[in-house]
């Protein structure tokens, strides 16, 4: 697990591989610093309930976890995301999922434990 203190300092750069879980109630701008290199986003276990418009500058992005967090509906914004093959929103509070929401390249769905 990382940590923000690492995440803001600069010291993640270059991974391809993030996880933070230390109740954010938001997206760290900081994250945007590894778009050109970061594929596997693990946000579970924090207080989310929406994620940034522009998820899609995270270009190489290919997984995304959001687990354990309170979204009641799937983001929109997931569908913006061309590279994004795995989304999982398992053990939120998700009642709605738009088509809109669904990436071009998904091959795996991960959305049990919700409404």
């Amino acid at each position: 697990m990382h940590t923000l203190q690492e995440l803001r300092s600069g010291a993640l750069i270059g991974t391809r591989r993030l996880d933070l879980s230390c109740g954010l109630h938001q997206l760290p701008p900081e994250v945007f610093e590894l778009s050109d290199t970061l594929e596997v986003l693990n946000l579970s276990g924090n207080q989310l309930t929406r994620l940034p418009d522009d998820l899609s500058r995270l270009k190489r992005l290919k997984v995304i976890f959001c687990s354990d967090n309170p979204f009641t509906h799937l983001p929109e914004v997931l569908g913006e995301c061309p590279g994004l093959q795995v989304v999982g929103f398992k053990a939120c509070r998700i009642a709605h999922v738009p088509s809109t929401a669904l990436p071009p390249a998904l091959r795996w769905l991960i959305l049990t434990d919700n409404e």
